[in-house]
């Protein structure tokens, strides 16, 4: 279920004001049957809210399947797939991996240095 029962107090104190307010507009109500017919109209409201409280956490419901938390690795047909990279890779675009690890090196000693404070670059 959506929210608490909080939302179902407010939904009747909301529900009592607005029916009493509009109901003691009219100058030959009498206060106690208008009090009584809030009342009521509060309870009423108490009462669908829950059903509104329902169908809000239907609504927003998102289920934590196993299906939808794997990693593409980990679905079937996966090794198959990956096995097709490995093969399809030359052997020139090797070398550029080793670039790329170094560049990443690099690129890791610059944060430290401006997570420590340093401005210069130690090698």
């Amino acid at each position: 279920m959506f929210g608490s029962i909080f939302y179902n107090f407010w939904a009747a104190l909301f529900s009592f004001a607005v029916y009493f307010i509009a109901a003691i507009q009219n100058p030959y109500a009498l206060p106690l049957p208008t009090i009584g017919a809030a009342f009521v109209v509060a309870v009423i409201a108490f009462s669908l809210m829950f059903l509104i409280r329902y169908f809000l956490g239907y609504v927003f419901y998102t289920p934590e399947s196993p299906v939808l938390l794997q990693t593409e690795e980990e679905l079937p047909g996966a090794v198959a797939k990956e096995t097709d990279k490995t093969q399809a890779v030359p052997q020139s675009d090797l070398p550029a991996k080793e670039v790329e690890d170094e560049n990443s090196e690099e690129i890791a000693q610059v944060v430290r240095s401006m997570l420590q404070g340093d401005e210069s670059l130690s090698r």
